[in-house]
């Protein structure tokens, strides 16, 4: 929060921001926080949770007036619809000095998840869906002065969470691949990983790029 500016009273928008989670750190830290999102079951969650106000929309059209806000958030969301009426929206509703900032997976996460390795479309599919990095620091430069950088976040979940999560569709990725190799990767999975009780560790390699407007 302290690296973009902002203080308390600042308006801060989590768009695709679901369940709230950002939204209601910033507002225990004093900011007004809102969530966009066009889930009406993630609307719920979010507007329960103290502070925290919720917009049903999408990225494209966020129903804000311009040059209202202080930072506008795209976390794992920017490839959700078209992403650049979404930066174009974000631009417009941000007041002057304020920051447009997008965390995102690029190709040297794709090809080495731990998804891929199991599912081998997965990274096809992905590349696909999202962005390359370097073409929405293009995009964002249309509207103000960019900077990026990466982060790698370590998980860990248990074997069998994390085949009850792969199961779930946890990501949405998951949901676009053929139910047969889900079954066969799962039963490799499986067969290298017997004990559900066994914890396994992955790595989310994660690129931020912010635009100052």
């Amino acid at each position: 929060m302290a690296a973009d500016g902002l203080v308390p009273g600042d308006l801060a928008v989590d768009v695709g921001g679901g369940p709230g989670h950002h939204a209601a750190v910033w507002a225990g830290d004093g900011l007004r926080a809102v969530v966009v999102d066009p889930g009406r079951e993630m609307n719920r969650i979010a507007a329960a949770r103290p502070g925290v106000q919720v917009v049903r929309a999408r990225g494209e059209a966020i129903p804000l007036r311009t040059g209202l806000a202080r930072l506008v958030l795209f976390h794992l969301s920017i490839h959700y619809g078209d992403w650049r009426l979404s930066l174009a929206e974000a631009a417009r509703v941000l007041a002057r000095g304020g920051v447009c900032r997008v965390w995102t997976l690029g190709p040297d996460h794709h090809e080495l998840s731990l998804l891929a390795r199991w599912f081998p479309s997965v990274a096809a599919i992905d590349r696909v869906r999202f962005p390359d990095p370097s073409d929405l620091a293009v995009e964002l430069a249309r509207y103000g002065t960019v900077s990026s950088g990466s982060e790698a976040e370590i998980k860990e979940r248990r074997v069998g969470e994390w085949i009850a999560a792969v199961r779930a569709g946890f990501v949405s990725t998951l949901q676009m691949v053929d139910r047969g190799e889900i079954d066969r990767g799962l039963a490799a999975f499986c067969a290298a990983h017997p004990d559900p009780a066994e914890r396994v560790s992955y790595e989310l390699r994660w690129t931020w790029i912010a635009a100052r407007v």
